[in-house]
């Protein structure tokens, strides 16, 4: 009778300590995956690289966190200084910054085939 009293008592406490806490979101990942600050305050910075480029007629934009910004506009505290296809100049007191698209990534021009395996139709014999 002791052992069923002390396990009821111990189920309370846990459903007691359990009602402080608001229930977890399941849609949301645990707290252990969740980014750690620094990488927001890296992003506060515009240390981090932009998410995407949009070009609207011949404008380019960046669109960062659901914004559009366009040459001139502060990303942070700096200042968009050119949109090029891969790449955000970002100027600050320090001067100016290239913060590539794609870090990591080199672009390079194709080469061309020594010799094609394809024929014409003006050398297929008749």
């Amino acid at each position: 009778m002791k052992h069923l009293l002390l396990i009821c008592q111990l189920a309370l406490a846990g459903l007691a300590g359990a009602a402080d806490e608001p229930p977890r979101d399941p849609m949301q990942p645990p707290a252990a995956a969740q980014p750690a600050p620094a990488a927001s305050a890296a992003h506060e910075r515009g240390d981090e690289a932009p998410r995407h480029i949009v070009v609207i007629g011949s404008t380019r934009y960046l669109v960062d966190q659901g914004r559009r910004l366009a040459v001139g506009d502060l990303l942070g505290e700096r200042r968009i200084e050119r949109i090029d296809s891969d790449a955000v100049w970002l100027r600050d007191a320090r001067g100016s910054q290239r913060v590539p698209l794609y870090p990591g990534v080199t672009r390079r021009a194709l080469s061309e085939p020594a010799h094609s395996t394809r024929q014409t139709t003006k050398d297929v014999p008749r």
